[in-house]
């Protein structure tokens, strides 16, 4: 069974009711049947400029729009994502997730962020009383969205439905890998009333149209989700005009097991968090932090779950490990695996192969590597493939030790029999978020998602995310 996604092209921009062309494009590759569903155009500089003119012409109406009438939209767009014909199929053939998660992480998580908005909208203090002045939360202005490829349209809704509950308008620069899932949701959007100048779309890479937005003095806010050293760019095109920007960058994320924890019950749920998406996820635990007392059990343990797992057709509901995007970030996992080989890791489960299933040669089963040194490359970088490495501790004070050893601090779990233990753990890491005996991000749509070092800066999702997109005026009587 193959994905059916028709032959389509989206243009270098959408402002307003109108499509905007370009003559340069960028091929839409589907990586399971290595043919190409489509073509973007790339939006240059002045195409941008047109979309922030655009968002910012829009931004009055919007912005006084009342509260109660921006979380209706959202509520409206909410029903329309998650009820929408082909949006899950549209991201598994753009870049391989299985349509079993695209249709929990591309349409009903969306939908629940949304609705998570306009509920904050509900109870938001855009006004407050402070030591006889008046505070108030006002929306920033024009809201620059970069957004990845690998969960194309949650980082949409994180930052757009954020943004426009706040009363911004928004210039959104999706992925050039998932450009035609960003169409859907404006359109949805735009269904549910939301006035078309306050939403534009620019397509194309992130060298040129990103920078271009990301640089452009009409944008208050910028916000970027991608890698460090994108991520770096962004900040710096921001920092030039004094603008905002909330920057939510890679990870290296550590689950740590501790010793009273049921391993049959736990190792399988960490495996899986780890290789979610086959491991293409800024939030994945690619680190396993382990008893070394129980380093024999957990290897065990680990070899029987990944073998469980079943690579192939991303159409197939039966299938949970889909290709990776592209080639050309096939051939970047595969030189990590080589390296990890390379600096001694031992592979302890699954094997870390490259597949051919069908026509793909994106698909690499799922590995992992133990008797890593601190420094190796697979244990400090963010691969962003089903690889993840075992570290094993002697003590507590090991453990933790261990778990801050990152350049990262985006994200972690922690395991135990006792949850007062694992959330005392979770009181000594260096992260944005702990995820406590396997609750996922997905089910706490209100809870702050961001990181710490290299991970960024900046918070997303409920009514944090929401603040991002506002300024304070004081006034004092």
């Amino acid at each position: 069974m193959t994905a059916t996604v028709r032959t389509r092209h989206a243009p270098a921009a959408v402002i307003g009711h109108d499509e905007v062309a370009s003559s340069a494009t960028v091929d839409v590759v589907d990586p399971f049947s290595d043919s190409v569903i489509g073509t973007t155009g790339i939006a240059e500089p002045g195409i941008v400029a047109q979309a922030v003119d655009a968002a910012a012409d829009a931004f009055p109406g919007w912005s006084a729009t009342p509260a109660a009438d921006r979380a209706a939209v959202l509520r409206r767009a909410a029903d329309l994502i998650e009820n929408h014909a082909s949006l899950a199929a549209t991201v598994s053939g753009e870049m391989g997730m299985p349509i079993s998660l695209a249709g929990v992480t591309q349409q009903s998580m969306p939908a629940s962020v949304l609705r998570e908005f306009a509920c904050s909208l509900e109870t938001f203090a855009f006004t407050e009383d402070i030591d006889g002045a008046r505070l108030h939360r006002v929306p920033a202005g024009v809201v620059g969205a970069i957004t990845p490829w690998n969960m194309p349209v949650h980082q949409i809704i994180a930052k757009v439905g954020a943004a426009l509950a706040a009363g911004c308008t928004v210039v959104l620069k999706p992925s050039e890998a998932t450009p035609f899932d960003a169409l859907l949701v404006r359109e949805c959007l735009l269904a549910a009333g939301l006035p078309a100048g306050a939403l534009t779309v620019v397509n194309g890479t992130g060298e040129s149209t990103g920078a271009a937005l990301a640089s452009n003095p009409g944008v208050a806010h910028v916000s970027f989700t991608g890698s460090v050293r994108a991520g770096r760019s962004v900040a710096a095109n921001a920092a030039a005009s004094l603008r905002r920007a909330t920057l939510e960058l890679g990870g290296k994320s550590p689950a740590v097991v501790l010793p009273d924890a049921d391993l049959d019950a736990v190792v399988p749920r960490v495996l899986a968090s780890g290789l979610v998406n086959s491991g293409q996820a800024c939030n994945a635990t690619t680190r396993l932090v382990l008893p070394a007392s129980r380093a024999t059990e957990a290897e065990s343990i680990m070899a029987e779950a990944i073998s469980a797992f079943r690579l192939g057709d991303p159409a197939d509901p039966s299938t949970t490990h889909g290709p990776l995007a592209s080639r050309t970030h096939t051939e970047k996992v595969l030189a990590h695996i080589e390296a990890a080989r390379a600096d001694g890791g031992r592979i302890v489960a699954g094997s870390g192969e490259n597949l051919a299933i069908g026509r793909s040669r994106c698909f690499v089963t799922p590995v992992v590597f133990a008797d890593l040194t601190a420094d190796a490359r697979a244990v400090r970088e963010e691969i962003f493939g089903p690889v993840l490495v075992t570290q094993y501790y002697d003590d507590l004070a090991d453990a933790i030790g261990i778990a801050n050893d990152s350049d990262y601090g985006l994200s972690a779990e922690v395991w135990s029999a006792r949850t007062e233990s694992a959330v005392e753990v979770a009181d000594h890491l260096d992260v944005g978020q702990v995820k406590i005996n396997g609750v996922r991000t997905r089910e706490r749509p209100a809870v702050p998602f961001g990181g710490t070092k290299n991970s960024g800066y900046g918070r997303e999702l409920g009514a944090v995310g929401m603040a991002e997109f506002t300024e304070i005026k004081a006034v004092m009587s």
